[in-house]
């Protein structure tokens, strides 16, 4: 059965409705000093209004969801007439039953008693139309904005989903290399996973994090890179700024640091890799530069825009308008620089 929005959605809808109708009917006795009027308007003005609202709960819980809003147009306005001729006569039938209870001040006029309704019911229609399309106009906007941010969380969630697999490959090649050269470092390199995927499991659920800790995730990453990286590869990364005090997405830096060292570490020469965030309370800029290094493994060259195309789209739905990525590449140098404003 199809819901009918402000009534049973929201029960206190009722009372206002019920309330509305009340004062309706009473307020018009304060302005009727006679007695005779008042008991005049209490049995013909009081049928008249209980027939205006059956009329308005008429074309507003039935007509318009049934028809109007599922465009069966003629059908609709053949039930609206079908329903004025029925308030029509239903008051001609009330005005001849009454009559040796009220004195009429025009004689019996059948055109003129069928007719009386048909302004009344006019307004009545025009009120019920009004207030049901534009709550239905309310309710049909708030289904698509509910429906928009389903599918932006659904949509965040796959990609933030994409992110840690893929960071979780590079760092067990890592790990990998270490344990190939029975390095003292690969216990250190676990540990370091470990709080690192505390991290990505725990924290990374939210919604936002401190940028601080976001920091520390980056600083993570970082060193368990450089037990692996030849000491020809600078490494530095700068803060600028009050990271602790901002909040942002996570993961969504870390892209951007993983292609700097996939395309920026060179085993045949000196190679720098430079990080920067410069956070103030309404913005970040986080800059990434690296050297372009030139790969044998054309399978991992195919695959390193993973990262970056995910957090690129991430960016495009968290920030509409709020960010700006700028990337160069001149062949030698090649630097990512992301702008957030809050």
């Amino acid at each position: 059965m199809e819901e009918i929005p402000g009534l049973r959605s929201k029960p206190y809808t009722i009372w206002i409705h019920i309330l509305v109708w009340v004062a309706f009917l009473l307020v018009p006795l304060l302005f009727i000093e006679s007695s005779t009027g008042r008991e005049r308007f209490m049995i013909m003005g009081w049928f008249l209004q209980v027939l205006m609202a059956c009329y308005f709960y008429y074309n507003y819980l039935w007509l318009i969801p049934r028809f109007l809003l599922r465009k069966r147009i003629f059908e609709y306005f053949l039930m609206l007439v079908f329903g004025l001729m029925v308030i029509s006569g239903l008051n001609v039938i009330f005005i001849i039953s009454t009559s040796e209870l009220v004195e009429h001040h025009h004689p019996f006029s059948f055109w003129h008693t069928a007719l009386f309704p048909v302004y009344p019911a006019i307004m009545a229609f025009a009120l019920s139309s009004t207030l049901r399309i534009t709550m239905a106009w309310f309710n049909n906007e708030r289904q698509k904005k509910e429906m928009e941010a389903e599918k932006l969380s659904s949509e965040l969630a796959f990609l933030k989903s994409q992110v840690n697999p893929h960071f979780l490959f590079n760092i067990l090649n890592n790990i990998c290399s270490l344990a190939r050269k029975k390095s003292d470092e690969t216990e250190n390199a676990i540990i370091k996973l470990s709080q690192i995927m505390r991290y990505m499991l725990q924290d990374s659920k939210d919604e936002k994090v401190s940028l601080g800790k976001e920091v520390e995730y980056l600083q993570s990453y970082i060193e368990l890179q450089r037990l692996r990286l030849p000491d020809q590869v600078k490494i530095g990364f700068a803060i600028d700024g009050p990271a602790e005090l901002l909040s942002i997405e996570p993961l969504l830096l870390i892209p951007f640091v993983e292609n700097a060292f996939k395309h920026g570490v060179s085993y045949q020469g000196p190679s720098e890799i430079s990080i920067h965030l410069d956070a103030t309370d309404k913005r970040i800029l986080f800059t990434v530069r690296n050297n372009i290094a030139k790969h044998m493994d054309s399978a991992a060259e195919q695959g390193s825009g993973i990262g970056l195309k995910n957090v690129m789209r991430r960016l495009e739905l968290l920030y509409p308008g709020k960010h700006q990525l700028t990337v160069s590449d001149d062949g030698v140098i090649y630097v990512a620089e992301l702008l957030i404003n809050f």
